[in-house]
């Protein structure tokens, strides 16, 4: 999983392991270890009615309603987008190979571009 942050928008990306991870337990998160701690993020099935966001402890964590991650895995849907009452853009996204390949990047286990030729 990937994530992006830009002033006041967030992005991540999901590989297709992340994507089953997240529909099939319920969670899928990533860790990037700092010298002097740990970040942590998450996309977590919620029973809540919105999309959201939270940061707590190091850790930025994104609920989204159990019901709009019914068969994400198996479908067509790119993601989900949320705008908060604070401002805060969120995306959540199934992670595509770039239709440019890069050199040092492997790009394998990212789902195939629609938009590839």
């Amino acid at each position: 999983m990937k994530i992006r942050i830009n002033n006041n928008s967030v992005r991540l990306r999901l590989n297709p392991e992340d994507v089953t991870q997240l529909t099939q337990e319920g969670k899928a998160m990533s860790i990037c270890h700092f010298p002097n701690g740990v970040f942590r993020y998450a996309v977590v099935a919620s029973s809540r009615e919105i999309i959201s966001a939270d940061f707590t402890g190091g850790t930025i964590s994104v609920e989204i309603p159990s019901d709009q991650l019914l068969n994400w895995d198996k479908d067509d849907r790119v993601g989900f987008e949320f705008t908060t009452e604070e401002g805060l853009f969120i995306l959540v996204e199934k992670d595509f190979q770039c239709l440019q390949p890069r050199k040092h990047e492997n790009e394998d286990h990212l789902y195939p571009n629609p938009k590839a030729e």
